[in-house]
Formats: C-alpha cells, structure tokens, sequence
C-alpha cells in the first residue's frame, strides 16, 4: 500500500463518527492487541507479511496533546528460491513521540502519532537449509542478518468506547525503517484494546 493511501485511510478514520458529544477527556491509557506489518528486513527483497504483537502507554496534558510509547514485534518468513526452507525474520521496534487528538467524546476518540525510535531487524536461515540451497539463497540476496536502525511510526489510532475505562483500537499507520543504508516505507495496522485512566 501506497504511502498517500495509508494517510487517506487514516484521515478518513480519524473523522469517522465525528458527532457533538461531550469529551471523554481520560488522562492516561494502556494499550496492546494484534500487529499486521508489510515488512522485510531484507530490504533489496520484496516485502512479505508480518503478524505479532504491540503494547505501550500514553499521558495526556490536556485534552488533545499527549505523549506516549509503544513496543512493537513482528514475525514472517521470505520467500525462498530453489526449493530451500523459507528462512524465518522478525522486526523490534521501541518508539516515543507526541500524540494529539482530533476527535475526543464520550462514544470515539481519534488522533495522530509520531512516534521516533529505532528497530531491530534479523533473517535467519532454516537450519536445515543444505549448503548448495544457502549458496543459491545468498545470490538471491538472502542471508543471515542482524541491523539495529533508526525507525519512525506516522499512524491514526481510531479508539471505539466499550465502557468509561475501555475502548476497542484500530490503527493504520505508516512504518518507516532504514536497513542496509536505504530507506523502507511499510504499512503497519494495530488493533487490540485500551484501557483508560483519570476521565472525569
């Protein structure tokens, strides 16, 4: 997905169910649930799906500006060439920044984050990869990798209230990461609950 599309979806649910009631105005959450990434730390090769988890926290100083973090870990395998096991990879992230709030009433709230921070990457061989498959995976330019780099999460969490202290999040967001001196934009999507503190 194209990076003008993750924003528009974003925006789209930012405004959703915009409606006139008063703010729920909660001055702390906690939240984790389900992560789906387009990711390949690999990154001369094509991104493949990542499935795993998130989990993090966020303060508010008033009703719209906050700041939080969130940890992130995703899990996939790459395509391999020839027959050969699909090597395994996974990416950790640990990202802080500044989030606000657009829309915040007692039935929705919704938002936007710029979370700064870095990323861990590796791709790892099947060990029962053969010698003559690992030669053919390296020409394809897969191999053994570990890269710790610099990694920024641009998303729109969209949060549906349950009752005063839960609501259920879905949130888009577009993923950047820099591995092996280049730069890759991915889509990432959140969705899990959230649980809040300190609303009147």
């Amino acid at each position: 997905m194209k990076r003008y599309q993750v924003v528009i979806a974003g925006l789209g649910l930012l405004f959703a169910g915009g409606g006139c009631l008063p703010a729920q105005s909660n001055t702390a959450e906690v939240f984790g649930g389900y992560a789906y990434a387009k990711i390949n730390p690999e990154s001369n090769l094509p991104k493949e799906n990542a499935h795993g988890w998130m989990a993090g926290a966020a303060g508010y100083a008033n009703k719209w500006v906050g700041a939080g973090f969130e940890i992130a870990g995703q899990f996939g395998t790459i395509a391999a060439p020839g027959g050969a096991p699909n090597p395994s990879f996974k990416e950790y992230s640990y990202l802080v920044g500044p989030q606000l709030r657009y829309l915040n009433t007692k039935s929705a709230q919704a938002g936007v984050k710029i979370l700064l921070g870095g990323v861990f990457g590796q791709a790892r061989l099947d060990s029962s990869t053969t010698p003559a498959q690992t030669q053919a995976l390296t020409a394809a330019g897969i191999s053994n990798f570990d890269q710790t780099k610099f990694a920024l999460l641009l998303s729109f969490p969209v949060d549906v209230s349950v009752t005063k202290l839960l609501a259920i999040r879905a949130e888009p967001g577009f993923f950047r990461t820099s591995f092996n001196q280049d730069h890759q934009g991915n889509f990432r999507f959140t969705v899990g609950p959230v649980f809040r503190f300190g609303g009147k």
